[in-house]
């Protein structure tokens, strides 16, 4: 099975079907649900989204990218680990998060994003019965808000569910502090989603532009 067919498999899995919410940001309603995925999927298909093997590190599990050369596929590239279990899939679905919202050229605060692509992550440890302890520690706090969302498909709540706003406050700080992106790699790089984003201009945006 090539790396690209089990992305695809994930993106049109029962997880990524199930996951739906809502965010409220700035009086803006930003939804993630099995279009989003769908979206994605599509886009890999259509050789929009490259995927390409990556050797994770300790601070990043996958990654996506903006084209790198005129021969990179227009939209991005989604950066994969070799996928030996859950931990892996749930960094691949992160991603897949990212690409949604560069898809879409959706205009948002890099520390939102980032969080909204833990709420998934969350709600895929979660669905998937993926053990806390294996989960990373921002993924955790999302964790609060992955239960609220579960418990209403639990009690069949009609409509998509919001995302309370002060826990997404909270998911957002930690985001904003975590080592990934709280610290440039090198001296003059930016770091959009961490709290002295953009070279102490505070968290800017992530290029989208479909």
């Amino acid at each position: 099975m090539t790396m690209k067919t089990r992305v695809l498999q994930l993106l049109q899995g029962p997880e990524a079907a199930r996951i739906r919410f809502t965010v409220m940001i700035g009086g803006t309603a930003i939804t993630i649900n099995r279009a989003s995925f769908a979206m994605v999927a599509n886009a890999m298909r259509n050789g929009k989204i490259g995927v390409t093997p990556f050797a994770p590190t300790a601070l990043v599990g996958a990654q996506y990218v903006q084209p790198a050369s005129a021969a990179a596929p227009s939209s991005g590239q989604l950066l994969v680990p070799p996928i030996l279990g859950r931990p892996d899939e749930c960094a691949v679905m992160h991603e897949c998060t990212h690409a949604f919202f560069d898809l879409t050229s959706t205009s948002i605060n890099a520390t939102h994003e980032e969080a909204i692509c833990y709420i998934v992550g969350a709600l895929y440890n979660r669905m998937t019965h993926l053990n806390p302890t294996r989960w990373t520690q921002t993924t955790q706090t999302a964790g609060i808000i992955a239960n609220a969302v579960l418990r209403r498909y639990a009690v069949g709540a009609a409509g998509i569910p919001v995302v309370d706003a002060g826990e997404f406050r909270t998911l957002a700080l930690t985001v904003s502090l975590r080592p990934t992106y709280f610290l440039p790699t090198k001296l003059g790089d930016s770091t959009p989603a961490g709290l002295f984003g953009g070279i102490l201009g505070g968290p800017t945006q992530y290029i989208h532009n479909g």
